[in-house]
């Protein structure tokens, strides 16, 4: 596909890797690349100094061919403008990031009056991804795939835990319709088999449905309290969205917030919120507020390194469940050596959803990706497949079936029914299967097999 990129910030970088990667054409679009030229150096992708505001630019670009406009410039009026304009000089499509909560709504109910495909908003995604790790404590991460029905949820082996040691095929047995689709070791991902063994300090990925993960919880002695005290160190966007989702959870949120005009905003917006104005470095604030006492601690000021800090500061207080937005990536290896619970990176976590259009997209009568997983790491992918008549390995035994490796079905629907497959399951006709790809070389269905 013919993609142009409007706007050069950590999202618009990330949103190049991945879709050069994909081997889409990408034309990226800004009035200023000074700190992009790693991208631009290292990437296939062309790119032309100008505003996407400018419908000479966007010309030369080659709006008139692009199948995709992505405005994540700035402002959200830039975008919605630049969606605009790539509309009238003949893009097929167009996606604008929009942050602001009340000007999303707005423009939502507006969209195919303004020619939108899609809009992005990578607070809101954020918040949604925040909240589901907020309700299984003891988990790092958590998503669903399969309309909802089936979630993929991401553990720590501890020491001492009941899982340490244990064999991949011993827990199957324990639990029916579970999966552990996953392994993260030593910065590497295993696709376990039956025999596989966890060790302390693996991450491991778990596949199921509501019930029998609940029943994985409590079997591996994982089942925390419920999530009741939530306390956000800053005010933003994103903890405003976070916020509405916990208390419609039935959470008690405190969102602390150094700004007294902020504050005020967010007492109109969150009025079953308690808002305190303070500074989240004195660590008199977080005590008078109850930090030794809460539930859970999510750090989401707009500095990475204040983040952190704060972090860590929760972690000494022990409590229970402690989640950290990043931007830059390259802070990763330093949260590794803290005991932070859940990373959070926000542009991440659009990008994965803009690829998962695009993939859509690009679906035909074939047996293509619909669907694009991620949980907010780039170790592996979950493939959504509907599966057609051009299947070399239609009708035939999984057991039976020469699979690449790195790559593992983890779940099929079959009509309304889910199933965990064993060996005997075949894939037939019209399923659909969410494959693991831990080498990033699966596109079509086919290339699972070897």
């Amino acid at each position: 596909m013919k993609i142009i990129i409007v706007g050069i910030g950590k999202l618009g970088e990330y949103l190049v890797k991945n879709l050069v990667k994909d081997g889409n054409e990408v034309t990226l679009v800004d009035t200023d690349f000074t700190t992009s030229m790693d991208v631009i150096n290292n990437e296939d992708v062309n790119y032309i100094l100008g505003s996407g505001l400018d419908a000479n630019v966007l010309t030369e670009a080659g709006i008139k061919d692009a199948d995709l406009l992505i405005s994540v410039m700035q402002h959200d009026e830039q975008n919605v403008m630049c969606s605009l304009l790539g509309k009238k000089l003949g893009a097929k499509n167009t996606i604008a990031r929009i942050r602001t909560p009340e000007y999303s709504n707005s423009v939502n109910l507006l969209k195919d009056e303004l020619g939108l495909s899609m809009l992005i908003n990578p607070e809101a995604l954020t918040a949604n991804q925040i909240a589901r790790a907020l309700s299984i404590p003891s988990a790092m991460d958590a998503t669903t795939f399969l309309k909802g029905r089936v979630q993929l949820v991401s553990f720590k082996v501890k020491e001492n835990s009941p899982l340490d040691k244990v064999t991949v095929n011993s827990i199957s047995k324990k639990v029916k319709d579970l999966i552990i689709s996953a392994i993260e070791r030593d910065k590497k991902v295993i696709v376990p088999s039956g025999n596989t063994k966890l060790q302390a300090n693996d991450t491991i990925f778990v596949s199921g449905t509501n019930k029998s993960i609940n029943k994985f919880l409590i079997s591996s002695e994982l089942i925390q309290e419920k999530t009741k005290k939530v306390i956000i160190s800053g005010g933003s966007n994103t903890a405003i969205y976070l916020a509405k989702s916990l208390i419609d959870m039935g959470m008690h949120v405190k969102i602390i917030e150094i700004n007294p005009e902020r504050c005020e905003v967010l007492s109109e917006k969150l009025p079953d919120a308690l808002i305190i104005n303070g500074d989240v470095s004195d660590q008199n604030v977080l005590f008078e507020e109850g930090i030794e006492s809460c539930d859970a601690f999510v750090a989401l000021t707009s500095i990475d390194e204040e983040n952190i800090v704060y972090s860590m500061f929760a972690a000494m207080q022990n409590v229970p469940k402690i989640i950290t937005k990043i931007n830059h990536i390259n802070l990763d290896g330093i949260v590794e050596k803290t005991h932070i619970d859940t990373v959070i990176t926000p542009h991440k976590i659009a990008t994965h959803h803009i690829v998962k259009y695009i993939r859509a997209m690009q679906n035909s009568d074939r047996s293509s990706c619909e669907a694009i997983y991620k949980i907010n790491s780039d170790l592996f992918e979950m493939l959504e497949f509907n599966v057609k008549d051009d299947f070399k390995a239609l009708n035939t035994r999984i057991r039976d079936i020469d699979f690449i490796d790195g790559a593992l079905i983890i779940a099929i629907m079959r009509g309304r029914n889910i199933i965990f497959p064993t060996g005997n399951d075949e894939i037939k006709e019209n399923d659909i299967i969410v494959v693991i790809d831990t080498n990033d070389k699966i596109r079509d269905i086919n290339d699972i097999l070897r």
